[in-house]
C-alpha cells in the first residue's frame, strides 16, 4: 500500500476519517481483486483476470478445443504459425458488490472507535475502492432480522461517495437477538454472481457463521468475511475484578469467577470462535481478515484489507 499521512484528528470517527481528502486521494490507485465474481449482464466495466469469448480488449490466446466456435479462431496466427489458437478478451462486466454491515446490538454502543464505527469505516473503504474500479456498489445494514434490513444503492461512480457516507453514518446498533444469515439472505434475494462482503464481529453461534457463508455461496457469489472486534473483545484483562457480564443482545447476566483460569478459558473460546469464522470462509474459497476497532484506519488499510484482495495498480 502507498504510504499514508498520519491521522489529523484522533477524536474523529473512523468513518469520517475515510472521507478526509488525504485518505481519499490515497485510494485512487487501490483496487479490489476479484477471483470469480462476475456480472449479471454485459456492461461497460472491464474486469481484469476474467475473460470472455468476445469483447474489445484482447487478453490472451488459448489452444483451440474441438467444438469451439470457429469464429473465435485467430486465423492470422494460424497462417503464420500453423497453430489453431482462440482469442480470449478481457471480460466486460459490471460486477454487483454488496457490502453488508452487521448492526446488531453486539456491535454497539455507537461512538468513535466502536466496533460499529470500525465496521462502517471498512465498508466505506471497500465501497470507495469498488466504485473506483467500476463495480456497481450496494450497501446494507443488517440489525436483527429480515424485517429491519436497510440498504443504499446501486452506486456506480464517485458521485456515490456522499450517499455512502450518509448511509453508513446513519446506522445505529439494533436491539434484541440477531439473525445474520436471514439478513444476508434478504439482501441477496435478487443477487447472483457478484461479490458479497460481510463485516461483523461474528460473535454468534458457529452454525450461524456457516449459514451466512452458505447463503453467499448458494447465490453463486464470491464472498469475503471481515471480523471486527473491540479491544475488550480481544483482551479480557478489563474483566479483572468483575464478577458478572451482560449479553448486549439478550440482556442476560452471567456470573463469572474473576480468576486467571477464567481469562484463559475466555481466550480459548475466542480463538475457537475466530477459527470457526476462518474455517467457514476458507472451506468455501472466501477471503477473511480481522480488525480491532481502536486501530487507526490507515493501519487497517495497510495491514488487514490486503488480505481481502486490495492492492495498488500501476
Amino acid at each position: 500500500m502507498a504510504a499514508l499521512s498520519p491521522a489529523k484528528n484522533s477524536a474523529a470517527t473512523l468513518l469520517d476519517r475515510v472521507f478526509e481528502p488525504d485518505l481519499l486521494s490515497s485510494l485512487d490507485r487501490v483496487r479490489l481483486r476479484l477471483k470469480r465474481a462476475g456480472g449479471e449482464r454485459p456492461g461497460h466495466t472491464r474486469v481484469r483476470g476474467r475473460t470472455d469469448p468476445s469483447g474489445t480488449e484482447l487478453d490472451r490466446w488459448v489452444p483451440y478445443v474441438p467444438g469451439e466456435d470457429l469464429r473465435r479462431v485467430d486465423w492470422h496466427v494460424y497462417a503464420r504459425l500453423g497453430d489453431l489458437l482462440v482469442r480470449r478478451f478481457v471480460a466486460e462486466r459490471e460486477v454487483p458488490v454488496w457490502i453488508l454491515v452487521d448492526a446488531s446490538a453486539s456491535m454497539g454502543p455507537a461512538g468513535p472507535r466502536s466496533k460499529l464505527d470500525a465496521a462502517c469505516a471498512i465498508a466505506a473503504l471497500l465501497g470507495v475502492v469498488c466504485l473506483a474500479g467500476g463495480e456497481r456498489v450496494y450497501l446494507g445494514a443488517t440489525p436483527h432480522g429480515a424485517q429491519t434490513f436497510g440498504s443504499c444503492g446501486p452506486l456506480r461512480s464517485r458521485a456515490g461517495l456522499g450517499p455512502i457516507h450518509q448511509f453508513l453514518g446513519s446506522i445505529k446498533p439494533g436491539e434484541g437477538e440477531s439473525d445474520l444469515g436471514a439478513s444476508v439472505e434478504t439482501a441477496l434475494r435478487k443477487t447472483h454472481r457478484g461479490l458479497v462482503v460481510v463485516v461483523s464481529d461474528f460473535l454468534i453461534d458457529p452454525a450461524q457463521v456457516q449459514r451466512t457463508a452458505d447463503v453467499i455461496s448458494r447465490h453463486g457469489c464470491e464472498g469475503r468475511l471481515v471480523t471486527v472486534l473491540s479491544r475488550e473483545d480481544s483482551d479480557p484483562s478489563w474483566l479483572r475484578g468483575c464478577d458478572r457480564i451482560v449479553d448486549r443482545e439478550t440482556g442476560r447476566i452471567r456470573r463469572i469467577t474473576p480468576s486467571a483460569e477464567t481469562w484463559q478459558r475466555y481466550r480459548a473460546a475466542l480463538e475457537r470462535q475466530l477459527s470457526a469464522v476462518r474455517e467457514a470462509a476458507t472451506s468455501r474459497g472466501m477471503a477473511t481478515t480481522l480488525a480491532i476497532s481502536d486501530t487507526e484506519i490507515e493501519t487497517i488499510l495497510r495491514d488487514e484489507l490486503p488480505k481481502l484482495g486490495l492492492s495498488l495498480v500501476r
